[in-house]
């Protein structure tokens, strides 16, 4: 099967809070990785393979920054280096497990693996509309949907869908979403955004944000596929006042492999931000808003699985960022194959 995700891009490939004194293992671009940190603090990153044989070196331990393959032994240093052959005096010259960039920033862990040179003119994406990190509340979930990651982008990109899978999150008097203002296009992004008119405010954003019931406000949603890895949704509440209650959902799409996406799920939120249920109020709506969306698009997925013959969607004005969107990361995985040639 011909993949749809490019290799010389930057993906998460953990949250920083998971890789913390063991060997963590995660499987991405369906390539076996092992990511470790050192005394130092630094996660290293390398496939998930003795050379010797084709046991996980995740299934080894740690000693001083080095990693012991648990089947012979085989030990590597954080270079990739092959260092030790127990059962020999000495080292085969030049072995090494292959190694990975590694950029550690905003509590994720970007992983490169494509071309190694590449990396260094592509810094990993910055996050939107997230440069102040200190004056923002924040949640995190790390989840896995068996879906294409395009699938998940097409998902989100297109939000129309909020009246029908979770109506009780859309404000009492809106019963469908304008039209996008407009659609921006870059050589690698897709920016979105619509205004509705003043509403009253859904039961959530009263709950989270104190808003009373009769408060009548406008709402600015605005989107950016930023990468084949990344997508920020803001949400606005207020947008012209003197303090705009401001969401953002910050979320990485990792492939795992063809068939399934690794998600990073981070909400902030520039209200309440050291008020704690808030946080747990909004990690659980969203937490449960992520369980319908992975049911539908499992669903999809496994219906395109079963498909026997081509069909062509039929596609709506709300779906121009999408279209925008798969065409980016068609075009970035084009050139790879042509410069492979």
């Amino acid at each position: 099967m011909r993949t749809n995700y490019p290799f010389n891009c930057w993906y998460i490939a953990a949250a920083s809070e998971e890789i913390k004194t063991g060997l963590f293992t995660r499987r991405v671009l369906d390539q076996p990785v092992v990511m470790f940190r050192r005394g130092t603090g630094e996660v290293v990153a390398m496939e998930d393979r003795c050379l010797h044989r084709a046991y996980p070196l995740s299934k080894g331990r740690i000693e001083d920054d080095r990693i012991v393959c648990g089947y012979h032994g085989c030990t590597y240093d954080a270079g990739g280096r092959l260092v030790d052959v127990p059962s020999q005096g000495n080292v085969p010259p030049g072995a090494r497990v292959r190694t990975y960039p590694i950029h550690e920033k905003s509590g994720f862990v970007w992983l490169w693996l494509g071309e190694p040179a590449a990396a260094r003119l592509r810094p990993p994406p910055r996050i939107p509309w997230s440069a102040e990190e200190d004056g923002w509340g924040k949640s995190l979930e790390v989840s896995s949907v068996r879906a294409n990651y395009l699938l998940l982008h097409e998902h989100y990109l297109d939000l129309t869908n909020v009246f029908h899978m979770y109506p009780e999150a859309a404000p009492p008097d809106i019963h469908t979403l304008p039209p996008l203002n407009e659609v921006e296009v870059s050589e690698l992004s897709v920016s979105y955004s619509r205004q509705t008119v003043p509403t009253r405010p859904a039961s959530w954003e009263m709950d989270v944000a104190g808003l009373a019931a009769d408060t009548k406000l406008p709402r600015v949603e605005e989107g950016i596929f930023v990468s084949p890895a990344l997508h920020v949704q803001r949400y606005i509440v207020g947008p012209d006042g003197e303090k705009p209650y401001v969401l953002l959902r910050v979320q990485g799409f990792t492939p795992e492999s063809h068939g399934a996406t690794h998600v990073f799920l981070q909400i902030q939120r520039n209200y309440a931000i050291t008020d704690d249920s808030v946080t747990g109020y909004l990690r659980t709506m969203f937490h449960e808003m992520g369980k319908r969306d992975q049911d539908v698009l499992e669903t999809v997925q496994q219906q395109l699985d079963q498909e026997t013959r081509p069909h062509r969607d039929l596609n709506f004005k709300a779906d121009r960022a999408a279209i925008r969107a798969r065409r980016i990361a068609q075009q970035m995985v084009d050139d790879e194959r042509f410069v492979l040639r």
